[in-house]
């Protein structure tokens, strides 16, 4: 069973040199944060493809890809830091960081897409609407 009463401790999260990692929990560290490099390239290949459909989702999934490419590669520099046992940069606090900056980060993506955009197309179809009672160019 998984304690958690280590996390639960301040010391935990402050240690200068704290122990290795399990090789199980290194492998999905790398995985994931590796995962996240290259899923950022598949969705910058896929915007390209697609941006002339709707220039909204395209921007909306250009975060996504910006979020993913950040999170990965700074997810691999703590890795790094706490595979080779850095002292100060292998704290388990920039982990602990990295999660409060993604949540952040993921959450204004989210809101671009339930707010923003619907906003942005309401107000796009009401011009749209509104133009078609003007004169056009001679």
């Amino acid at each position: 069973m998984f304690d958690i009463s280590p996390l639960l401790k301040i010391s935990y999260w402050f240690d200068r040199r704290p122990p290795a990692l399990e090789p199980a929990a290194q492998q999905v560290f790398f995985y994931v944060f590796a995962g996240l490099v290259a899923l950022s390239v598949v969705i910058s290949i896929i915007i390209k493809k697609k941006k002339e459909e709707d220039p909204w989702v395209a921007k909306g999934f250009q975060k996504v890809s910006s979020w993913c490419l950040t999170m990965g590669v700074a997810g691999l520099m703590i890795f790094f830091f706490s595979f080779e046992q850095v002292p100060i940069l292998s704290m388990r606090i920039w982990f602990a960081g990295w999660a409060v900056w993604a949540v952040i980060w993921m959450i204004f993506i989210i809101m671009f897409f339930v707010k923003t955009i619907p906003a942005e197309k309401s107000r796009i179809k009401e011009k749209e609407r509104l133009e078609k009672y003007l004169p056009g160019k001679k």
